[in-house]
């Protein structure tokens, strides 16, 4: 019961997809704080029986970049671990412990995992290769580093791999090569217009043709298990 769990629901794309966030945000045992940011004009959210858990407080901000609404929360953490969710992610369940007793273990700052790639449906249709940054869902992480260390406020897209890059000396740290996240895959998310993101909708995209789900599934835990490794290609 040491970790703060900090999910974002800045803009009503999320909205289809928040109970199954919060649902999974929720049946992790050391999360003993949850702060939601939301948009000020957020309607929908308080309407959801979830969100009555009384682990749960609202962080109301304007509207802004990511980097900008992860750093406003940091004000409320209670906690000594930090871990971030997006409001359309899933974590799978076990996640959080295994993350926890791994760091702890190491004795590192962070810690990231690997992650499946799904469609809007919830579907798991490919293993990721996480190989270089993890995506921000996966993120275990002191607070102090966090506060020390806060992203960039400025940036529309990619403030974790800016965070990443430019504080890449500062911390320690490890992968688990486990996937614990579904990372879901839509249209008209912020990032869709990134590189690696056109590339987990093009994924996504031929895993719905049937004869090809398989292959697609396969291939890419062959993939998966290649690479796997409990360092990231990108550390140094």
């Amino acid at each position: 019961m040491c970790v703060t769990a900090i999910i974002t629901v800045m803009t009503g794309g999320e909205k289809p997809f928040f109970s199954q966030t919060l649902d999974s945000v929720l049946s992790e045992p050391e999360i003993s704080q949850i702060l939601i940011c939301v948009s000020l004009t957020n309607d929908w959210i308080e309407s959801l029986p979830l969100i009555n858990d009384s682990r749960i407080t609202l962080v109301r901000i304007p509207l802004a970049h990511p980097g900008a609404v992860r750093n406003s929360a940091l004000k409320y953490v209670q906690n000594p671990w930090i871990a971030y969710c997006d409001g359309d992610d899933v974590w799978i369940p076990g996640k959080t412990q295994k993350q926890l007793n791994e760091a702890i273990e190491k004795g590192c700052d962070f810690i990231g995992c690997d992650h499946y790639l799904m469609n809007e449906e919830g579907s798991v249709r490919a293993f990721a290769l996480a190989r270089y940054i993890p995506m921000p869902s996966s993120w275990l992480v002191k607070t102090e580093i966090m506060k020390k260390y806060p992203f960039n406020e400025s940036l529309a897209i990619a403030s974790d791999g800016d965070w990443w890059t430019q504080n890449k000396s500062n911390f320690s740290k490890i992968r688990l090569p486990q996937p614990l996240i579904k990372y879901r895959v839509r249209q008209n998310s912020v990032s869709s217009s990134t590189p690696s993101k056109r590339r987990k909708a093009l994924i996504i995209s031929i895993s719905q043709i049937p004869i090809l789900q398989q292959l697609i599934f396969l291939s890419t835990w062959i993939l998966w298990l290649f690479y796997r490794s409990n360092v990231y290609a990108y550390k140094n």
